[in-house]
């Protein structure tokens, strides 16, 4: 592991532990000052993301699903989509992209999310093989506008250590189980395996769509599917 990514965990080492237990339910999907979105702030539905810039399955939706969102949904102005980054195993890699999409300039931080998902099996590589990670992410930053002097500077500030800390904090105050996870009417809805086999569980049980469980397979009709649902409740609702 390089010299750098060693730095990161141990400023991480102590905020993590400092994370407490979970303190009961998330108090809905409002948008903060801190916040990353995309999207008519007045969209009929809401729809806040935790990823991780280490997670697999995270790359894998952003890839594969998100460029479908976006058209179909987010410019559309059906949906005002929010991201937040959430940390994962390995952590080191998960607190460096996340910072250095932090760090980006603001209109290019969905730019950098693309990247960073994009590249994230070439992160891994390079890590595992002992390489130069910094060199990669210098790389990435780059593209969006940073010089290897303001990725430095910024993955060396305090300030972006307590950020973390606040966001794996809220992670945990929300409840997010895991990642990706979405909060979408009111709820958290996630893709995962509790013993019947891999469906979309919104809060504590199965979603059902027309009677039926929804596999939990991140693809592009299932995701559609889901979000037209919540726009239809949303709908009936007002």
């Amino acid at each position: 592991m390089t010299g750098f990514l060693n730095r990161i965990a141990g400023a991480l080492a102590l905020l993590l532990l400092a994370v407490p237990a979970a303190l009961g339910q998330h108090p809905g999907q409002a948008e903060t000052a801190d916040d990353h979105a995309l999207g008519d702030p007045d969209a009929p539905l809401v729809i806040v993301e935790y990823a991780s810039f280490a997670c697999p399955h995270c790359a894998h939706f952003q890839n594969t699903v998100w460029p479908m969102v976006k058209e179909e949904f987010v410019d559309t102005g059906q949906v005002r989509w929010v991201y937040r980054p959430m940390l994962t195993n390995p952590v080191q890699l998960a607190a460096a992209s996340t910072i250095l999409a932090e760090c980006a300039p603001e209109d290019r931080f969905f730019d950098a999310v693309d990247l960073l998902f994009a590249e994230q099996q070439s992160l891994f590589e390079t890590a595992r093989a002992g390489g130069d990670v910094l060199g990669v992410y210098n790389r990435i930053g780059g593209a969006v506008g940073l010089t290897p002097e303001q990725l430095m500077g910024c993955l060396q500030d305090p300030a972006m250590n307590e950020a973390l800390n606040a966001a794996a904090q809220q992670s945990v105050e929300y409840e997010i189980p895991g990642t990706p996870a979405f909060l979408i009417g009111g709820d958290v809805l996630i893709a995962t395996n509790r013993g019947a086999g891999p469906l979309f569980y919104y809060g504590d049980e199965p979603l059902i769509l027309n009677g039926e469980r929804v596999p939990g397979h991140l693809n592009e009709d299932s995701f559609r599917r889901i979000i037209l649902h919540f726009l239809n409740e949303s709908d009936s609702q007002n």
